[in-house]
């Protein structure tokens, strides 16, 4: 650990930078996003009760994302009940496995940046507010003036699209 304890403002500066990141390790063993959420809030409770223990000559995100797992087991033993969860192996797996790709899923990332900036205007507002600003399909078939089987052919039309451009990206640069 470091001589001085690491500040409240160094943990806002990494949670700010790494939160993007941290939600999707939550919501990769998580079944619903509003769960996701809230278990973020609660890890970076966590961390901030914890952030004196913090050594910042190491990275910080495998750090959160040790609280987050916690966050995410006590989260499953409230909810254990219902039949969504995973069972405890497999959600071990899937964390281990995230953590194993995550290299992989942020070059992904990089490149779905590229090839949406490739789309029309049209076609990338359509995707931007389906999947960043979560629109309900009424008030896209409003917004857009297209029949929902329109919309969703549309939308499907766009995912392939960009799933394509993403792996023609991996394999152009050598890594697929």
């Amino acid at each position: 650990m470091t001589d001085s304890p690491p500040s409240t403002e160094n943990l806002i500066l990494l949670l700010t930078q790494h939160q993007e990141a941290l939600f999707r390790y939550i919501f990769s063993l998580v079944p619903c996003e509003a769960d996701a959420r809230d278990i973020l809030q609660e890890t970076s409770v966590a961390l901030f009760r914890k952030f004196d223990q913090y050594d910042a000559t190491r990275p910080f995100l495998p750090w959160a994302y040790r609280f987050a797992y916690l966050q995410v087991q006590k989260h499953r033993e409230k909810s254990a009940r219902s039949p969504l969860l995973f069972s405890d192996d497999v959600m071990d797996l899937l964390a281990n496995e995230r953590t194993h790709i995550e290299p992989q899923l942020d070059e992904r990332l990089r490149l779905l940046d590229g090839c949406l900036g490739k789309l029309t205007p049209q076609d990338k507002e359509l995707v931007t507010s389906r999947y960043a600003l979560r629109q309900s399909a009424e008030d896209m078939m409003q917004r857009f003036d297209m029949s929902r089987r329109t919309l969703f052919r549309n939308l499907e039309m766009l995912r392939q699209r960009l799933h394509e451009c993403v792996t023609h990206q991996l394999q152009s640069e050598g890594l697929a």
